[in-house]
């Protein structure tokens, strides 16, 4: 009798730590997502080898629940000027670390990649 009262109050609890879990892990770094690595192959005529060891930082965009905006660095490149990437805005006071950015759509998968301060570095 008691057990389903205690339950409720957790499944509550419980609910709002993984709202926050969720919130803290969508600004960590990880691999790029798919539809950001198809656009840079296809579109932008990456080298796919190169292209799939790149990192994305992203966070919520003030455009809707499902829109993502991203940023695309070279983890090997940051952690050769000794920047420790945590979360979007740690590439703030780096741009020339960004080569790539813009925003996703989780819902559907459209993006739109716009070339950063560190492509144009990278190509020189």
């Amino acid at each position: 009798m008691f057990g389903k009262l205690f339950k409720k109050g957790d499944q509550k609890q419980g609910g709002a730590d993984q709202a926050a879990s969720a919130a803290a892990k969508a600004g960590k770094p990880r691999d790029i997502h798919a539809a950001v690595g198809r656009e840079l192959v296809v579109t932008h005529k990456e080298d796919p080898d190169w292209v799939w060891k790149l990192k994305q930082v992203q966070k919520p965009s003030e455009q809707g629940n499902d829109m993502r905006e991203f940023r695309v660095y070279d983890a090997i490149m940051a952690a050769q000027k000794n920047v420790a990437v945590r979360e979007y805005a740690s590439l703030d006071q780096h741009p020339e670390l960004i080569l790539y950015h813009g925003w996703l759509n989780l819902k559907n998968n459209d993006v739109q990649v716009i070339t950063g301060m560190g492509e144009q570095q990278r190509a020189s």
